[in-house]
């Protein structure tokens, strides 16, 4: 995916995305919402994408289920879940947990292949729908598995928002996500935080964000930061408690 021609064709406007701030599918179409939008209409992009993102969702999945304390859990709800392969991994790993994959609908048709196949139809739901709308209500914990990255901080506000307002008292978040460092050295970690920040940027119009800026964002949202629990993987788990 990263190496094909839609994310090829987008650095071509690097310079343009770094002046503007703008990613360079709006210089194609200025009115569109997203570059998800866009890739709806080309079915083969919209496969490739999602068998992109169940290939990391895969890693992720072992990662946070041994990072974790699930015990106290029990019914979880991973919000843009693609294929559902994330919460498959948990659920697996976890026999005494619940779970709901959301996403649009032609990633929800996915995630429902794949969860018969795993044979947890009896305990994972597949839901369709829009994060910007709302997610589902009544869970223990809100997954977000680079979810935000993909947005600006107002977009991001919004599907925050809308978790907070699903999800009960006692109720927490989990934003899975690599942390921008809070300066950048030669090292490789650095230098791979630097790229997909800039690839952000280029392709969908988001960015990494640093620990202190999820705190604000999740300040703004209605959300505590309580801890950040790094994994094996890129990313670490930002947690969130209703403030």
């Amino acid at each position: 995916m990263f190496c094909g021609a839609g994310v090829q064709d987008a650095w071509r406007d690097l310079e343009a995305c770094v002046r503007s701030g703008e990613p360079a599918f709006r210089r194609m179409a200025p009115s569109a919402e997203s570059p998800y939008v866009l890739m709806a209409g080309i079915p083969e992009l919209t496969a490739l994408f999602d068998e992109a993102m169940a290939t990391v969702a895969s890693w992720s999945a072992a990662a946070v289920a041994t990072a974790i304390d699930f015990s106290a859990l029990r019914r979880v709800v991973d919000v843009g879940g693609g294929n559902g392969t994330l919460l498959i991994g948990l659920l697996k790993a976890h026999p005494h947990i619940r779970g709901v994959v959301f996403d649009q609908a032609h990633a929800a048709a996915r995630a429902q292949q794949r969860v018969s196949a795993a044979g947890l139809v009896d305990r994972c739901e597949v839901v369709a729908g829009d994060f910007f709308d709302g997610v589902p209500n009544g869970a223990d914990a809100y997954v977000l598995r680079h979810v935000l990255v993909d947005w600006d901080d107002e977009r991001a506000a919004t599907i925050l928002h809308n978790c907070r307002a699903a999800m009960p008292s006692h109720g927490q978040l989990m934003i899975l996500e690599g942390i921008y460092p809070a300066r950048i050295s030669p090292s490789a970690s650095c230098q791979y935080a630097a790229g997909h920040d800039v690839n952000m940027l280029v392709c969908t119009g988001g960015r990494l964000r640093s620990e202190e800026e999820f705190r604000a964002l999740l300040a703004a949202s209605g959300f505590r930061l309580s801890r950040v629990v790094p994994t094996q993987t890129d990313a670490s788990v930002i947690f969130g408690e209703p403030a």
